[in-house]
């Protein structure tokens, strides 16, 4: 017996040290120089240092301020087809948030609250008093939880898809081994060796698979071969808390225009439905054979959507609830 615990202890430090050599063989962060020639609009790349966090965003045009954020596990990527037609009427700042793309990923707060802060800080950073705030998905949350905390610096909200509800009743794109207690991060990082967990994702996220290109897969790949990348994504999963803002919702009183893909399997447009019923000023638009990424899957319609809603903010006071709209691409 005390042979095969010597056997069974020595194979145990074999496997420990074989692991850690393969998880600090990889680099912690992203290089933005190694990376530049992938990134989209990467000639309107910016960084600063704010409270610790060397953040990435990228800013283009001028007029009223509109503040782009991403989804879980995604960047300013998501943002590519829409990002100029935006930027030709709107000072448009498209954020990574923290522990995303290019933006630094410490230890810490991945709530909501804490990157709605960020956010604000950004905006101090860049002069900007206050903004249209447009989020996908979890930057829904993002953007909801800074109109609570912060409402003088958001003029009104354009929320994609987006996250606002404690409980979750959609598919989720996390294997069920990335709960597992102790080695569920050991076997995220290997089965996380190739791209076929995101390229499952995004099948997922899209209505429409052609949408589902080897490019695209590789720029939500990118992030998550790294160290920090997906320490990042494992915070995110873990302080997803949406309690307090899902009590205050009817606090929020900007102009709310919600976008929803009808075909959304992640967040369903249930939840959409019942999240404009809650924001006493909103409207919700609905995309017919779109899923969770609207300004991904139908980018000109998108743009139509969000430019419209931001005309009306310059020419009309706010109106109460308008109710849903079918729309199709």
């Amino acid at each position: 017996m005390k042979k095969l615990l010597r056997i069974f202890l020595l194979f145990l430090a074999f496997v420990a040290v074989a692991f850690a050599a393969f998880w600090y063989a990889r680099p912690y962060d992203l290089d933005f120089a190694d990376q530049r020639a992938l990134v989209p609009h990467s000639e309107r790349s910016r960084f600063v240092e704010i409270d610790g966090v060397r953040v990435h965003f990228q800013e283009k045009g001028s007029g009223p301020p509109l503040v782009l954020l991403h989804g879980n596990n995604s960047s300013v990527y998501t943002w590519r087809d829409v990002f100029d037609e935006l930027a030709a009427h709107h000072r448009v700042v498209a954020v990574d948030l923290k522990g995303f793309g290019f933006t630094s990923k410490p230890a810490g707060d991945y709530r909501v609250e804490a990157q709605a802060a960020l956010v604000v800080r950004l905006m101090d950073e860049l002069k900007i008093e206050s903004a249209v705030w447009c989020g996908s998905s979890f930057g829904g949350g993002i953007a909801l939880a800074a109109a609570i905390n912060y409402p003088a610096r958001v003029r009104g909200l354009v929320l994609v898809d987006s996250a606002a509800f404690s409980e979750h009743r959609g598919a989720s794109l996390a294997p069920t081994f990335v709960k597992w207690p102790y080695i569920g991060a050991a076997v995220s990082a290997l089965a996380l060796t190739s791209d076929s967990l995101v390229r499952e994702g995004l099948k997922q996220s899209f209505y429409d698979d052609s949408k589902v290109t080897n490019e695209r897969v590789a720029a939500y790949y990118l992030p998550l071969t790294t160290r920090g990348g997906q320490y990042a994504a494992r915070r995110v999963r873990v302080q997803r808390h949406f309690e307090r803002v899902e009590q205050l919702l009817g606090k929020v009183t900007q102009p709310a225009l919600l976008i929803w893909g009808a075909e959304d399997r992640l967040i369903l447009l249930e939840d959409g439905r019942r999240l404009q019923s809650s924001l006493p000023n909103s409207r919700l638009v609905v995309f017919d054979a779109c899923g969770h990424l609207p300004q991904e899957e139908m980018p000109e319609r998108f743009t139509r959507e969000a430019l419209d809603f931001t005309a009306r903010l310059k020419t009309a006071s706010p109106t109460v609830s308008e109710g849903v709209r079918n729309s199709k691409q």
